[in-house]
């Protein structure tokens, strides 16, 4: 009998023992367990108090198939927004409705709604329905997402350090909301912004932007300078080339903090602005208030890509991503100090003076500034910072003076430029000592960038003939092609007639794997039959091309 009972007993214990350690975590319960992959389309769109809505959609490409965000890649789309708006469009301030988003022309896979607005408090319902092509087979698919917007956060004021390791307190001033603080050089760049936030319990989480210009500057005298001293020579202005933001962009995203608590700790009392990270002059940084969605989004959507322990947990029904309801706020801060001007470091970035140019202004940002730079327009008439738009007439700044004659990185541009105004003498636009062989670069260069640009249109000191015969005829790949698929390319592929022969012949040359472009190519033949469509269409009795 004691036997059985001690039997019992241990029977019992140990599923007690069992039972108490199921509540301790060890390896077993995060090893990686195989999930299927999302092939979907993925969603990240939102609903700002004050602005209207905007979603992007994107298809999960394969390994193997080559990138179209340039062109939608569905079929047809049906994108809506309902809920209660502030209304510009009707006779009432306000007004539930439902609205049809369109898509961007230039940016097709992004919807926008017109003359509806946000509202704080308010919840907001996608619904889109698309049909596509998915592996190969038609799909239609179809996603719902819910947002709330948030009330928008406020800052009280802010703590900001001084060069002697003590903080100064600056509250905020509604009267003049502009902060003026002091950059701090190495060796306390180091420290950090403290703005005091206030806000309530809808805000889930803070999105922090900064926004800046070419017109900023940097300070040299930081830690990273001091780092590279004796490994990198600084120019004549004291830059090193080590840049800490993109001088051709305008925005930053600083980061994501959630509205968590430890202990007595509460992670959006105070945000945190790097010192070392802010451009000297004008800058702004907007804070976007989040609801509970984008939290999920940052801890299980972003994260399950690099971490396969983490499932992803999206809220939108039957996808992946994320629609969140936001409300923006915006601070404004003057940062007084020494350094180099963004204009500079753009230049100093994009040519290497070192080569023989070959490597020069060889990426799309610094493509597309080339012809800004050379023509002279300085950042403080910039009505943004559109590269696209301002390298489109950045000639018309040559029409009194030449700026740029004695550049050399500036010899096709002044070239084309001169060839876009169709004055009487492309030289003029170049220096009198140039040697007869730099003379004859910049013209065959400067005569290719003003053909592409022009689509090929002679006039009486440019004759693009043999170029549109080598950059659309020719049915080779050749340093015509190249230049004018880079030149599509830095302008999102637009619906231009050299641009619809230049994606004719970059999907067959380069024998790209992508039914969105074939697509494209197709409709391309079928409606436009550029020239170059010959080499690998037919076309058929009823007058439409039948592709490869």
């Amino acid at each position: 009998m004691k036997t059985k009972l001690a039997i019992r007993c241990s029977w019992l214990l140990a599923a007690m023992f069992l039972a108490a350690c199921s509540d301790f975590h060890g390896p077993w319960d995060y090893y990686p367990e195989k999930r299927d992959v999302y092939t979907g389309i993925y969603t990240y769109g939102y609903v700002i108090s004050g602005e209207t809505p905007y979603v992007c959609f994107s298809k999960v490409y394969e390994l193997d198939e080559t990138a179209a965000e340039s062109f939608a890649f569905y079929d047809s789309a049906y994108v809506t927004v309902s809920g209660h708006f502030d209304s510009h469009y009707s006779n009432v301030d306000e007004a539930d409705t439902t609205v049809v988003l369109r898509p961007y022309s230039d940016k097709p896979n992004c919807f926008y709604g017109n003359n509806y607005e946000g509202v704080v408090g308010e919840t907001y319902k996608l619904e889109a329905y698309f049909e596509w092509d998915s592996s190969g087979h038609k799909a239609k698919s179809r996603y719902k997402a819910e947002a709330t917007i948030p009330n928008p956060v406020s800052v009280k004021g802010l703590n900001s350090p001084q060069q002697d390791g003590s903080y100064k307190w600056i509250p905020y001033d509604e009267k003049n909301p502009r902060f003026e603080i002091e950059f701090l050089e190495y060796p306390m760049d180091m420290d950090f912004v403290k703005c005091a936030m206030d806000y309530d319990r809808t805000v889930k989480g803070v999105i922090s932007v900064m926004n800046y210009g070419m017109e900023n500057a940097e300070s040299q005298n930081t830690t990273i300078n001091e780092m590279l001293k004796g490994f990198t020579d600084e120019d004549d202005q004291g830059y090193r080339g080590i840049a800490i933001h993109d001088p051709l962009e305008n925005a930053e995203n600083l980061g994501y903090t959630s509205n968590r608590r430890v202990a007595d700790y509460y992670a959006l009392d105070t945000l945190y602005l790097m010192n070392m990270m802010m451009p000297l002059g004008d800058i702004s940084v907007d804070f976007y208030s989040t609801d509970a969605a984008y939290i999920d989004y940052i801890d299980r959507v972003k994260q399950s890509v690099s971490d396969s322990r983490i499932v992803p947990e999206s809220n939108i029904e039957n996808g992946m991503g994320v629609f969140s309801g936001m409300a923006k706020s915006t601070i404004v801060l003057h940062v007084n100090g020494d350094g180099v001007n963004m204009k500079h470091i753009a230049h100093h970035n994009c040519y290497n003076t070192e080569g023989d140019l070959s490597d020069s202004w060889d990426s799309k940002g610094c493509r597309l500034y080339q012809d800004v730079y050379c023509a002279g327009i300085e950042p403080s008439s910039w009505l943004s910072n559109d590269l696209v738009s301002l390298n489109k007439h950045a000639y018309e700044e040559y029409r009194d003076t030449v700026y740029s004659r004695h550049n050399e990185e500036c010899f096709a541009s002044n070239v084309k430029a001169a060839m876009m105004l169709d004055t009487t003498k492309w030289s003029l636009f170049l220096p009198d000592t140039i040697h007869d062989e730099d003379k004859s670069n910049a013209y065959a260069d400067g005569l290719k960038r003003y053909c592409v640009a022009s689509n090929f249109e002679n006039n009486k000191i440019a004759d693009c003939y043999n170029l549109y015969q080598l950059c659309i005829v020719s049915p080779e790949e050749n340093y015509c092609k190249d230049y004018l698929w880079a030149w599509c390319a830095d302008r999102d592929w637009p619906n231009t007639e050299q641009c619809q022969s230049a994606l004719v012949s970059r999907y067959y040359l380069t024998e790209q794997k992508s039914s969105i472009i074939k697509r494209e190519v197709q409709e391309i033949c079928d409606h436009y039959h550029p020239v170059i469509c010959d080499n690998w269409c037919d076309k058929k009795k009823d007058g439409h091309m039948k592709c490869q």
